[in-house]
């Protein structure tokens, strides 16, 4: 498939992997480092290490995480490098869930405060949508989700003054993300470059509600894929709207600009907290799309495993979409 002007690999079952991370995966548990634990107690208690904070205001995500974290250990077959990132984007996940709930309780009116108009750009998958959300926030009077924002909604450290959004160290960060995945993963980047200083998906903002797609996206998670079909979705919604106001907090413009195909199966959630909403959907042969889409997902799961099935991702990826 072809993403960017390059030519990706095809041979889905054997991953591309860099000779030291293949090096490291072979070591395994003889590197400290790669001895990573996926417990719902360890990772909230690095969390809280971390952070220094102790009150998620609300728990009700926990069934949902310990959920996740199984299906995880029986179905993803994580590598030992893959368990480890694994283990750091989940903390990281619960880190910015106690910093937003820190920063609520020092501004409540963050929950009450009407947030900027929403236009959401809600097309499947490899339907263009990335290239459009990037194109309408060239607008200086739009507010989109900088990739570097959706790693860390909130400020690293929030007791400090805020540094020039330009020098925030959460770019840093981000960056060092891109290169990271630019170098495990090139033809999963080429696909969907993840870059620390453009749009981004705000998928990535359910996610910290564990309400969110992104796990089958990178993960072969059927159990909790399926799971997550018969779900209430307004809870990560309602989440939605304190996050975004965090991020109003920082830096306010006219409207916002959001996208994600993800919301094409939650519009009535999406509509009903936000009920002024402009939906814009793109579309594309639906042919295209589920090659493409269903390309992307190969690699992507690459990133983390040696064992990737195209045949399943490619049923899977049929099945879901059947309602087209």
């Amino acid at each position: 498939m072809s993403g960017g002007g390059r030519v990706t690999r095809a041979d889905y079952r054997h991953p591309y992997r860099p000779w030291p991370i293949a090096a490291a995966n072979r070591l395994g548990g003889a590197l400290p480092w790669l001895r990573s634990e996926l417990s719902e107690v360890g990772l909230i208690a690095e969390a809280r290490r971390r952070t220094r904070l102790r009150d998620f205001d609300d728990e009700s995500f926990r069934p949902r995480l310990a959920l996740l974290l199984e299906c995880l250990e029986s179905e993803a077959a994580l590598h030992p490098v893959g368990r480890f990132f694994t283990r750091e984007k989940l903390v990281g996940v619960l880190a910015n869930k106690l910093k937003i709930a820190e920063l609520v309780r020092r501004h409540p009116e963050i929950r009450t405060r009407p947030l900027a108009p929403l236009v959401v750009i809600a097309g499947l998958q490899r339907t263009g949508t990335t290239l459009l959300q990037r194109l309408l926030s060239v607008d200086p009077a739009v507010r989109h989700l900088a990739s570097w924002e959706a790693l860390n909604p909130a400020p690293l450290d929030l007791d400090a003054p805020q540094p020039p959004r330009e020098k925030d160290p959460r770019i840093r960060m981000a960056k060092l993300a891109e290169r990271a995945l630019a170098y495990m993963a090139p033809d999963f980047f080429a696909i969907h470059p993840v870059e620390a200083l453009e749009p981004e998906e705000d998928v990535l903002l359910l996610d910290l509600s564990f309400l969110s797609t992104v796990p089958e996206a990178t993960y072969h998670v059927p159990r909790f894929a399926a799971w997550l079909e018969e779900q209430d979705h307004r809870p990560a919604y309602r989440d939605l709207a304190v996050t975004l106001g965090v991020l109003e907090q920082q830096l306010l413009r006219d409207r916002w600009v959001l996208k994600t195909p993800h919301h094409l199966e939650h519009l009535d959630a999406l509509l009903e907290v936000f009920p002024h909403a402009t939906i814009v959907q793109t579309h594309r042969d639906p042919a295209k799309v589920v090659a493409s889409f269903c390309s992307m997902i190969a690699h992507g799961r690459g990133v983390m495993s040696d064992v990737v099935d195209p045949v399943e991702v490619g049923a899977t990826g049929c099945a879901s979409r059947s309602a087209w």
